[in-house]
């Protein structure tokens, strides 16, 4: 250990060559600074000549001091201990000479900036400190941390803690995601002599005491206490060998920052180490949970979070209550939409594997309720049901397929797909589509919702720059869940939704064209010609458009998408008109390889319109309009040989799965018809067939996505009026407030009451916040709790949020200050609120 502060040496000895030391003797017992002597001969050149006494030369360095001039000084360096009376001949010298020691354990104690009482703990474990890396690791560390258990600074320097503070639940944190079987550090606590330190540590923390400690029974230990005290029940009698329950605040406040390791910490995992989930599945194995938990309620594991098992049974639960349609189950005072919304808050709950099929219950649980809904009387009220609210019905089923197909289809919920199938095809979709038939007569449809209206009603009269997006087979339901996303952007001025209603058939070639400006529509073939005008591709149709107005362009949105600013501005300079088209949804649904993900399609559709209004806002482009050519119908299940009807057709009619377009006039079972002439405001004799309920035709086309037909998916499409400003975004995070008066903490267990300071909207954005108490140091000295702050109601009441947290169970001093920290999750900006610390310590009592 003699490289611990040569520095140190070269000054003290400096220091000891007075006027009155000609000579200092330094007798290094073990030689310990024997490699070190040519630097300190560099370092005292000028000062004192160093000399070398080996063994068996003491007469010689004798003479040669006797020979010195007076004013000459010098070191005597001998790497051996000082020679008894009778052996030493250099005695009569150092009695009138100065003596130097150099305790390396005391310079390593000075050096480390350890205090005097620490000098027995240098000694103790002289082979840690023999290493320049471990002590380099170990000085980081504040003495303060650790002073009355210095050994726990020793385990930080092994595992290693990479913070200035040693904290117990820090260290043992890091320790545990090496691994709770064969754990490499235990192995170096072993080694350096602190393995008996740290399990009283953790007798001491927890109560764990063993013979024979283990991680693994230590874990399992702490695991199942903590779910008996989340369930708020004794441990059983059965399992008290597991029960650390007089230890439960230590043990809730570790399990709690264990849990939400990396979550609040940003800190990551590595591959191949353990984590709090893969020990939960250890010790689950270990304590036989199966067994264990085999008739537990479900209202006691809805209050756990520490077993992905408690998950499964919780979403097994909601099935079984679905299959019962039974609506009115409630999971501790929660219906199940509420249940799986506080799932979606806990630790399992919000990974992917889970919260796919929680929100994916959350829409069956909609569907059902709503599933045996009769269907307005009337074009209008089913009209007006469906834009107002029926249209939910197809959100939550997109929701619920896009969910299952994203969580893998998982076998375990077959009977809830089953079932959702049954109900939104038999219940919903065959009896809405059949009512809507019954009345539907495209005559009836007042003209400014009628597709080919729209340019005319809508971009006609307006004087000012306005933007058309146009997105293939973007279905009304789509666009409300656009709507709600451009409704929590303060940017966006104003919102307002309409409905267009197409043509028969709800295709793209009559789409398209309908939307321009138009004075003739003419069917030829699959070729809807406006004004005598080609309309298949952008070019022709922005020729259509500048007929009408000069100015007036036409895009592909995703030629905007790729743009730069320049770019888009140099498109829109000077155009009154813009036609923006965009090609996701349909593309996707009409591929018969592709068809199944038309749900995911319809999410990135949103998402892709999103951005590009955003875009389009820093432009300068306030006014838009978001439309679409036609809807669609989707069902994941494929079609029946009973779901088709057979009808024969001619080489000159137009045929496809949901539409006919035939001069033929006849009458079919299940089959309805409008007149084309009806439907183009024109003489075309011609009539168009389509299946009154959700069945196809026989035809060759896609499986389970068709459009074309006459329903109210397919021909209700949105008119979303957006308008903006350039202006930049004044939205801000929403705060969350300490409502409690009350400042002092008098027990382990702290209540807390907050308020969410504003309601949601456009320009206050929700935001999710962890809470937890931390020491003057910063360390944290709690469990913590995370709070969504998203509530939208004006009442303040509604607002208010009671959480409690667990202090871990440590002497506390009442002369210092405390604070409860409420940080924000997404900014990870802190507030920080005083406390001061009343907590009786029981020991002082004799009771």
């Amino acid at each position: 250990m003699a490289d611990v502060d040569i520095n140190q040496i070269i000054t003290t000895l400096k220091q000891r060559f007075t006027a009155q030391n000609q000579f200092v003797f330094w007798y290094d017992d073990n030689g310990d600074f024997v490699d070190s002597i040519s630097e300190i001969q560099t370092a005292l050149a000028g000062i004192a000549e160093v000399v070398v006494m080996e063994p068996g030369h003491q007469l010689e360095t004798k003479q040669h001091l006797l020979t010195m001039p007076y004013q000459n000084k010098a070191l005597v360096y001998s790497p051996q201990a000082e020679p008894a009376l009778e052996e030493d001949h250099l005695r009569s010298i150092v009695l009138y000479s100065g003596t130097f020691t150099a305790d390396s354990k005391e310079i390593l104690r000075k050096d480390l900036g350890l205090p005097e009482s620490l000098r027995p703990f240098i000694k103790q474990y002289t082979s840690f400190f023999a290493n320049g890396r471990r002590r380099k690791v170990f000085s980081r560390y504040d003495v303060a941390s650790y002073s009355t258990k210095p050994e726990l600074a020793i385990m930080a320097s092994l595992v290693p803690l990479n913070q200035p503070i040693v904290d117990f639940f820090d260290l043992l944190q890091e320790l545990l995601v090496k691994g709770i079987q064969d754990n490499p550090v235990l192995a170096e606590f072993s080694r350096f002599g602190v393995t008996q330190a740290f399990w009283q540590e953790i007798a001491t923390r927890f109560g764990y005491v063993s013979e024979t400690p283990q991680l693994e029974d230590l874990m399992a230990d702490l695991y199942l206490t903590m779910t008996y005290q989340q369930m708020e029940k004794p441990v059983p009698v059965s399992l008290k060998q597991y029960d650390l329950s007089d230890h439960a605040a230590n043990v809730q406040t570790f399990v709690q920052q264990f849990g939400n390791r990396g979550i609040s910490n940003g800190v990551s995992v590595s591959q191949g180490e353990d984590s709090f989930d893969s020990i939960a599945d250890l010790v689950w194995q270990k304590i036989n949970g199966d067994r264990i938990f085999k008739n537990a309620k479900v209202d006691d594991l809805a209050k756990s979070d520490m077993f992905p098992r408690f998950d499964q049974l919780i979403l097994l639960w909601i099935q079984e209550r679905l299959q019962l349609e039974d609506l009115d189950s409630r999971l501790n005072d929660l219906d199940m939409a509420a249940v799986t919304r506080q799932r979606l808050n806990t630790h399992y709950g919000s990974q992917p594997r889970f919260s796919r099929l929680y929100r994916m219950l959350r829409r069956a649980w909609n569907i059902v309720r709503k599933g045996h809904q009769e269907p307005a009387n009337g074009l209008q009220q089913l009209l007006d049901d469906y834009v107002a609210k029926d249209y939910r019905m197809d959100t939550d089923y997109r929701k619920f397929t896009y969910y299952y197909q994203q969580a893998g289809l998982p076998e375990a919920f077959a009977k809830t797909k089953q079932l959702i199938e049954s109900i939104y095809v038999n219940n919903y979709l065959d009896k809405s589509i059949y009512a809507w038939n019954e009345q539907f007569d495209v005559r009836e449809i007042k003209p400014q919702h009628l597709q080919r209206n729209f340019y005319r009603f809508y971009i006609a009269p307006e004087k000012n720059r306005i933007a058309v997006i146009i997105s293939d087979a973007f279905r009304f339901e789509a666009a409300k869940e656009l709507e709600k996303r451009l409704g929590r952007e303060d940017q966006v001025t104003a919102l307002a939704m309409n409905y267009l209603v197409t043509g028969l058939p709800s295709v793209t070639y009559m789409g398209m064209p309908m939307l321009l400006p138009n004075r003739q529509l003419e069917l030829q073939n699959k070729e809807l010609l406006v004004d005598g005008q080609s309309t298949t591709n952008r070019q022709q149709r922005q020729t259509i458009l500048q007929n009408q107005n000069s100015k007036s362009a036409a895009y592909s949105l995703d030629e905007l998408k790729g743009a730069t600013s320049k770019d888009i501005r140099a498109k829109f300079v000077g155009q009154e008109v813009v036609y923006i088209y965009h090609n996701q949804v349909d593309a996707i649904g009409d591929n018969k390889k592709t068809e199944d993900d038309v749900f995911k399609a319809t999410e990135e559709a949103i998402t892709e319109i999103q951005q590009l209004i955003t875009r389009l806002r820093t432009q300068g482009i306030s006014h838009i309009y978001v439309t679409a050519d036609h809807g669609y119908i989707y069902r994941n299940d494929q079609l029946k040989p009973t779901d088709k009807i057979e009808v024969a057709t001619n080489d000159d009619e137009i045929k496809s799965q949901r539409y006919l377009v035939t001069p033929r006039a006849f009458e079919l079972p299940g089959v309805g018809r409008q007149k084309l002439s009806d439907i183009l405001a024109n003489d075309d004799q011609r009539y168009v067939y389509y299946p009154k309920t959700a069945n196809v035709f026989k035809s060759v086309g896609s499986f389970n996505y068709v459009h074309g037909g006459s329903s109210l998916q397919e021909m209700v499409v949105p008119l979303l009026e957006v308008k903006t400003t350039s202006n930049r975004s004044a939205a801000q995070d929403v705060e969350l407030e300490l409502f409690s008066m009350n400042r002092q903490i008098t027990a382990l267990t702290v209540p807390l009451v907050l308020r969410q300071a504003q309601p949601i909207s456009a320009t206050v954005i929700p935001a999710e916040f962890t809470l937890y108490f931390v020491n003057d140091q910063g360390q944290q000295i709690s469990g913590q709790q995370t709070i969504n702050a998203n509530s939208r109601s004006e009442s303040v009441k509604d607002r208010m949020k009671s959480v409690q947290l667990v202090l871990a169970d440590r002497t506390y001093d009442k002369t210092k200050t405390y604070s409860l920290v409420i940080e924000n999750m997404g900014s990870h900006e802190k507030t920080k609120i005083p406390f001061s610390m009343d907590i009786a310590d029981l020991n002082d009592f004799n009771f």
